[in-house]
């Protein structure tokens, strides 16, 4: 794998300031780099995210049919503010699969913290190149805006089909290129990010099945994403001062802010989609 691209990754993430910036403009000051599902105006950033954790298990467990999963395994868990919400819903063993050092060491503290330290399991690599010995080993494969990040769609697909025990469920939601995205446009989000390969929603739905995965759905949730752009500007608007005093550079302040006023003008779905995939793997 290309490890320039795993340390552009790094360096988005970076304990100095990518982790200070995301913590504060997508998790309110929460271990959550995730969007949110906003019903009102009065809905909190906090209750949004939780909101589209919720919605993201419900989606699985209907599919599954099956009862609560007992192991799962997360794909850019992050510090692992998801699994930490899964594990004390479910009970489940998480894995928690995360390119970045720092925030796994995070996730531990914290799910220590929490009384789960014995559910919450970490492995630093990318998930584009799982271990072979995790073949069948999971209940449900879950990741919540992390696969955008793959520079190998297919292999990081194959790899979950892999580590899914049969009839094993597959769940996640995504930053998808709108089909019709114009290319200028698709680069304002690809600049401030480390995306090196856009999916549209149906070329995520070829790549599960040419993975192996059957009875794909797609769930739409682009019109919370607007919102969502919302929250995060007035975020570096109202903490702009803190965070750079907490160490993120203005110029990365200034060029999330420019880049998110761009997003918000866009006319909804026109440039990017939000949504969740739910499959399985065949028995």
């Amino acid at each position: 794998m290309n490890t320039e691209h795993h340390r552009q990754i790094a360096s988005q993430y970076s304990p100095e300031s990518g982790a200070v910036f995301y913590r504060s403009v997508m998790g309110d000051g929460m271990p959550v780099i995730h969007y949110g599902m906003y019903e009102n105006d009065a809905t909190s950033m906090r209750q949004a995210t939780e909101k589209s954790t919720l919605r993201l298990l419900e989606i699985a467990l209907r599919h599954s049919g099956s009862g609560l999963p007992q192991t799962i395994l997360d794909l850019g868990a992050g510090p692992g503010g998801s699994a930490h919400w899964l594990a004390q819903r479910t009970g489940a063993h998480i894995t928690c699969a995360e390119l970045c050092e720092h925030h796994n060491s995070e996730n531990h503290a914290i799910a220590g913290a929490l009384g789960i330290g014995g559910l919450i399991h970490t492995w630093t690599g990318s998930f584009e190149q799982l271990p072979d010995e995790w073949e069948e080993l999971f209940d449900l494969v879950w990741s919540q805006e992390a696969l955008c990040h793959a520079q190998d769609l297919a292999a990081t697909l194959r790899g979950a089909y892999r580590a899914l025990r049969p009839g094993g469920v597959m769940v996640f939601s995504d930053i998808l290129l709108a089909a019709a995205a114009p290319a200028a446009a698709a680069e304002v989000f690809r600049n401030v990010n480390a995306v090196t390969h856009w999916s549209t929603a149906a070329e995520h739905k070829r790549a599960l099945e040419k993975a192996g995965f059957e009875r794909i759905e797609h769930h739409d949730w682009t019109p919370h994403l607007c919102e969502n752009f919302r929250r995060m500007r007035a975020k570096i608007a109202m903490d702009g001062e803190r965070l750079m005093a907490s160490g993120v550079p203005p110029a990365m302040l200034e060029r999330f802010a420019t880049s998110l006023d761009q997003r918000i003008a866009w006319e909804p779905g026109s440039v990017l989609e939000w949504g969740a995939f739910v499959c399985s793997r065949p028995l």
